[in-house]
């Protein structure tokens, strides 16, 4: 639920951003070449912040995966503000008219909301019952937040489903998609 919340305000700042474009554009009319410009110019300065927005293959969603395994993972705190940043600078280029796809920011958004709250219901439930083991990793979390993101996102449940599948390889991750 918290991924599809996530994809609905991605989805209104799409919208939002689309109209305050188009706005400018009936207003200023500049060539038609500024707009993305304007979008990536957004974009590179949320990046100067935040430079895990920014795509380099699959390394951030890996790192995410990793995160409590290894120094260079990032913490939880990062990771509520790296997906943040993501949906604004991705919404951004979107509505801008940047050519993008929304496949990847996805898989990386959907993984840091996933370990995000994989990483916050262990704490909750760690501190409040001592010794319990009963939470899954993060990691796992992260699997099924990057699936379910992508499925409300690019409206692909299915091809989401098996993506996932094909990933782990594993049908003990099917269930908690379902």
């Amino acid at each position: 639920m918290l991924c599809g919340a996530v994809s609905v305000v991605f989805d209104r700042l799409v919208g939002w951003f689309s109209r305050f474009f188009g706005h400018i554009k009936e207003k200023f009319d500049f060539p038609i070449i500024v707009y993305p410009a304007l979008g990536g110019l957004g974009a590179g300065i949320i990046a100067l912040k935040y430079p895990g927005i920014l795509y380099w293959g699959f390394t951030n969603v890996e790192e995410i995966l990793h995160t409590g395994k290894s120094a260079s993972a990032p913490g939880i705190w990062l990771l509520t503000q790296l997906t943040a940043a993501k949906v604004v600078a991705t919404a951004l280029c979107k509505g801008s008219g940047l050519v993008g796809g929304l496949y990847a920011p996805s898989l990386m958004i959907g993984a840091a909301v996933g370990a995000v709250f994989g990483d916050s219901a262990a704490y909750l439930i760690n501190s409040s019952l001592p010794g319990n083991a009963a939470v899954a990793q993060p990691q796992a979390y992260a699997l099924v937040g990057m699936a379910a993101t992508l499925a409300s996102v690019c409206s692909v449940p299915l091809t989401s489903v098996l993506l996932l599948f094909e990933l782990t390889k594993d049908y003990r991750i099917l269930l908690p998609l379902m």
